[in-house]
């Protein structure tokens, strides 16, 4: 898997340099976990890959659907043990919709092989921002645990005749759910404007 966003991209966000080597690799983490959830979100892989095989079930019919977008260049298309020709067979449409040309697709369980290039090639800068975003929030997250020994809701710290105030933070849950833990990862907001690249 590719991270959307890079250290260099956190720094800058956050107007920081990351150097010690815990730090970098909880900015790591927090990159890697932002990445992983826009991934699921958006139920597809995202940066591109070359020649990905696949095979595909079929009910017949005459179009297949690719499952990984945008479908940017089939490279080859097997049908029951047969090599089809591209423009003969079958054309690639919008939206991942592989066309069978003049007639139905074969009916039948992984009968349709296909080799092909998806994905984005650079990540779009909207998914790198909001990657870049919930990474700093995960980032801050865990050095504000840390801060405070993990005892989430702590609001205020004293140190002479110590003293530590503690209030409701907002997690994102509900019940007054206090802690890192309890945030979501991506934002309502984020998830928006991510729909343009969920299938």
């Amino acid at each position: 898997m590719v991270n959307f966003c890079s250290l260099v991209d956190l720094e800058q966000f956050l107007q920081i340099e990351i150097t010690a080597a815990a730090s970098i690799d909880s900015a790591d983490r927090a990159i890697l976990e932002a990445s992983v959830a826009i991934q699921n979100y958006c139920r597809q892989q995202i940066e591109q890959e070359e020649n990905d095989e696949i095979t595909l079930d079929s009910a017949g019919g005459r179009r297949l659907f690719l499952p990984q977008l945008p479908a940017v260049e089939v490279s080859s298309v097997i049908e029951d043990g047969k090599l089809l020709v591209e423009g003969d067979d079958y054309k690639l449409a919008q939206h991942g919709i592989l066309h069978r040309v003049d007639q139905d697709w074969a009916k039948g369980v992984q009968i349709v092989t296909i080799t092909y290039t998806h994905g984005y090639e650079p990540i779009p800068e909207d998914v790198l921002a909001i990657c870049t975003r919930a990474a700093a929030r995960a980032y801050q997250a865990g050095l504000k645990a840390a801060e405070t020994d993990a005892v989430p809701g702590v609001t205020a710290m004293g140190l002479g005749d110590y003293s530590v105030s503690f209030g409701a933070e907002g997690g994102g849950g509900s019940g007054g759910v206090l802690g890192a833990s309890a945030a979501p990862i991506l934002l309502r907001s984020e998830m928006e404007l991510l729909n343009r690249y969920r299938i």
